[in-house]
């Protein structure tokens, strides 16, 4: 008979072996080393990852559910790619989270602080303007840390969602991207913004920026 602490200690194992195995396949995704439409195969991802079949399963499926593959029965698994409607939550979130993150950042925290936070962030962006992935990943950066500033813990897991879907967006983009000296002009004014605490400079640069990423994807 198997002791109930060997189980457990199998148990945890197995799980963490899964979500070693999702991180791992979703940050394909989201670098797009894993391609829009490319079929998945467990066995070949099994023999890559050098696991068994089940965690790559189990990843799989966690990774259907939360759309970033589609699992079709009997016509395998494929990696989904960000959609119209994808793109429109994505903007509609953001356009209803960070505006009242700044508000209340400067209303009701120290935004100098967080200001300070930011200079270094947008260093950091500068010296890798011309890698569009490492710099998107640097410009969520820069906005998950206004987010988290306020301290609203319930908010991380929907905000990690936005940041991987943006960077995948990003990826996926035939269009023409931003410039990344316009980005970057919006960041410092921004961080000016809370350095003097004007909740009006900061209002009106977060909705410019807003507005500025819906109208490159949907033009």
């Amino acid at each position: 008979m198997y002791r109930r602490d060997s189980i457990d200690a199998s148990e945890k194992k197995s799980e963490s072996l899964s979500s070693y195995v999702y991180e791992a396949i979703k940050k394909k995704i989201i670098n797009g080393e894993l391609a829009p439409g490319k079929q998945l195969m467990d066995r070949a991802l099994a023999a890559e990852m050098g696991v068994s079949r089940t965690p790559i399963r189990d990843a799989l499926k966690r990774l259907s559910q939360e759309g970033w593959v589609l699992w079709r029965e009997h016509r395998g698994i494929v990696v989904s790619k960000v959609n119209s409607d994808d793109e429109y939550q994505l903007f509609m979130l953001r356009e209803m989270i960070e505006p009242f993150i700044v508000k209340k950042i400067i209303t009701t925290k120290r935004p100098q602080v967080l200001a300070g936070q930011l200079v270094s962030i947008a260093d950091d962006m500068e010296k890798v303007k011309d890698n569009p992935v490492e710099f998107m990943k640097k410009d969520m950066q820069f906005h998950t840390s206004i987010v988290e500033f306020l301290g609203v813990t319930k908010l991380r897991p929907l905000w990690g969602m936005i940041c991987d879907d943006m960077t995948r967006l990003v990826v996926q983009s035939v269009r023409k991207r931003r410039s990344p000296d316009d980005i970057m002009d919006e960041h410092r004014i921004l961080i000016e913004a809370f350095w003097r605490g004007d909740l009006e400079t900061a209002l009106e640069c977060i909705n410019k920026h807003c507005r500025q990423i819906v109208e490159t994807y949907h033009n």
